[in-house]
């Protein structure tokens, strides 16, 4: 990843004292530009695996690091992204998004349900905490869509979402990404309807 946007990352640990040190002040070297969509690009200052590691002062998205698009169940991936006015997509953007971010599956899941409302529809497992940092961003949903800005927060539970700009102007969200035991739309369904026979009896 090389070119995406520049971030300030501070990251603190312990010497073999015990005392909290700044291990780390620099700018989040993993990141990545899109060579086809003009202004789309991300930077992951930090993830973790499972368990997550206090101890060493290793860099897990240090320069050439492999970083996972999304993160297995008990992992994290903290990420901050950069989406260009939806008029900025060129016609197939949703076949450049996901190839470029290896998502094509889950692309393919969260348009199940969505009547192919938004490019950007896809589905993760993982519960997904997205703070607007700049700008305007429309979260969709199957059945639904909410307006956030500048300050507002969303919770994405495993949901078939899309992330849509409909201004003139890139908005720039940070997002805490936790990979969560797979379970498709479906089966959360079946759960759900489970839940109510058993409390209704």
């Amino acid at each position: 990843m090389t070119h995406g946007p520049q971030i300030r990352r501070v990251v603190t640990g312990h010497d073999d004292r015990g005392h909290a040190v700044i291990l780390i002040d620099d700018t989040a070297p993993n990141t990545f530009s899109s060579p086809t969509i003009p202004g789309f690009g991300a930077a992951v200052p930090w993830l973790s695996g499972h368990p997550i590691d206090h101890v060493t002062d290793d860099d897990p998205v240090g320069e050439g690091s492999p970083v996972p698009t999304f993160p297995r169940a008990g992992e994290t991936v903290f990420r901050i992204a950069e989406f260009p006015p939806d008029s900025a997509y060129p016609e197939g953007a949703k076949d450049a998004i996901f190839d470029e971010i290896d998502g094509r599956a889950e692309a393919a899941d969260g348009a199940k349900h969505s009547d192919g409302k938004h490019f950007w529809f896809h589905r993760t497992d993982s519960l997904d905490y997205a703070i607007v940092l700049e700008g305007e961003i429309t979260l969709l949903v199957d059945d639904g869509e909410a307006t956030l800005r500048a300050g507002d927060v969303a919770i994405q539970r495993a949901t078939s979402h899309a992330w849509s700009n409909r201004t003139d102007r890139v908005a720039r969200v940070a997002f805490v990404l936790i990979g969560t035991e797979p379970m498709s739309a479906d089966e959360i369904a079946q759960q759900r309807r489970n839940l109510a026979l058993r409390t209704s009896r």
